[in-house]
């Protein structure tokens, strides 16, 4: 797999009906963002510096790819916006919608 067309992971995502919800602080911060609660069932993941939305799996094997990593907690086969080095973790105080890429896997 070529980790490098994905890029680094930068933030934790959710993604519903086609849009991404992003936050630098983690997922939990998506959720108190949005008071009536329909994230709550998005999928839970994150997107990469050149805009593909991963899941925890996928975003677990490009983090220790780029040596993101900090501390692995559980649990250990996905990744934790916990997880990532200090250095990934930035503060963005809104949500902004944008649109995926969706990774062409039937190669």
């Amino acid at each position: 797999m070529n980790y490098e067309e994905y890029g680094r992971v930068v933030a934790a995502a959710l993604l519903k009906d086609n849009t991404i919800y992003y936050s630098y602080k983690g997922h939990y911060d998506i959720f108190t963002m949005e008071p009536i609660g329909v994230l709550r069932k998005a999928i839970q993941g994150f997107i990469t510096e050149n805009g593909f939305f991963v899941d925890r799996t996928l975003g677990l094997a490009i983090a220790e790819y780029y040596d993101q990593i900090e501390h692995k907690y559980p649990p250990l086969y996905g990744l934790n916006s916990e997880d990532l080095k200090k250095e990934n973790i930035k503060v963005l105080k809104h949500i902004n919608n944008m649109n995926y890429k969706k990774k062409d896997t039937s190669k």
